[in-house]
């Protein structure tokens, strides 16, 4: 049948199933003699599963691989959290009945919890920084809140961005104002893209770390000339960085993001491995402004 045709078999579009076929979700669908597609009872199997997998909210990496592995393990451990939402849910209700007859603010609200921490960073950071925050740190922040070490952290987190003592550049301030929080299917989508990404800090096979080492090198070569060293952007770049290493950003909120959010824990570790590896190979250097240099001392 054509897509059309098994669009609406599937009851779904026909850019849904271009972009399963993209992502490597539906394997190459055979062609007529005219050229179009023809797909199979099989593939609308494979696409009903698709849907249903989507609709249980499951990412498009871990759909592939529920496709590709038949892995049970990975549908129990998503059998295993759906279950606990539903506790979360069910304890939110049992709540909410109480509150109806008790009228205990209080007690509701030590009872119930945010969603997630994009959500209590917007609820409790109002304005451009939480919505800078939850726009910024959008893929990190797609958990809750479960350990005594990360209810410590998002106390720190709070503490820090409710008066940070931070003056920004204007058009940084503007783009923070102007920071749109990504909805669901966008914040998958990022995180998608940030798995893949974490993949390739953590085991680059050579072809791409000396990819990302020549980018670098020529990145910090153009930085160290004088035109681009006195540039405006280059100057409230500079100036911009001290002011958050002077309000405490890197020492104080960055280590206080990686308690909060394992996700992001692992990113920065990653990333910090790549960076001292890079740093060795091409003799390089953080400067104060956490600008990387050439060491004075490289010889060429």
């Amino acid at each position: 049948m054509r897509i059309k045709e098994a669009a609406q078999a599937v009851g779904c579009t026909c850019r849904a199933i271009k972009f399963y076929e993209e992502k490597g979700l539906l394997p190459a669908v055979a062609r007529e003699e005219n050229g179009y597609r023809d797909y199979t009872q099989e593939d609308i199997r494979r696409l009903h599963e698709i849907q249903a997998y989507r609709k249980l909210g499951i990412s498009v990496e871990d759909i592939r691989r529920l496709l590709d592995r038949d892995d049970g393990a990975l549908l129990q451990e998503i059998l295993e959290k759906k279950r606990g939402e539903l506790h979360e849910r069910e304890q939110e209700l049992h709540a909410l009945e109480d509150f109806l007859s008790t009228r205990d603010a209080q007690a509701l609200d030590e009872a119930i919890d945010f969603d997630s921490l994009s959500q209590a960073i917007r609820t409790q950071l109002p304005g451009p920084f939480g919505r800078y925050l939850a726009a910024h740190f959008a893929p990190y922040l797609r958990v809750r809140i479960v350990t005594q070490e990360q209810r410590e952290a998002y106390a720190q987190v709070l503490a820090f961005w409710d008066d940070p003592g931070l003056r920004l550049p204007l058009l940084l301030r503007l783009s923070m104002r102007l920071a749109a929080v990504p909805n669901a299917a966008q914040a998958e989508q990022m995180a998608a893209q940030m798995d893949a990404q974490l993949k390739a800090l953590l085991s680059p096979d050579e072809t791409a770390y000396a990819r990302i080492r020549e980018q670098t090198r020529k990145t910090v070569e153009q930085r160290e000339r004088l035109p681009h060293r006195l540039s405006p952007i280059e100057l409230a770049k500079r100036q911009t960085m001290r002011r958050l290493k002077d309000c405490g950003y890197y020492d104080v909120f960055l280590p206080a993001l990686e308690r909060l959010s394992p996700p992001y824990r692992a990113y920065r570790d990653a990333l910090r491995c790549l960076n001292d590896r890079l740093c060795r190979d091409l003799s390089l250097y953080y400067d104060a402004d956490f600008h990387l240099r050439t060491r004075p001392d490289k010889t060429a």
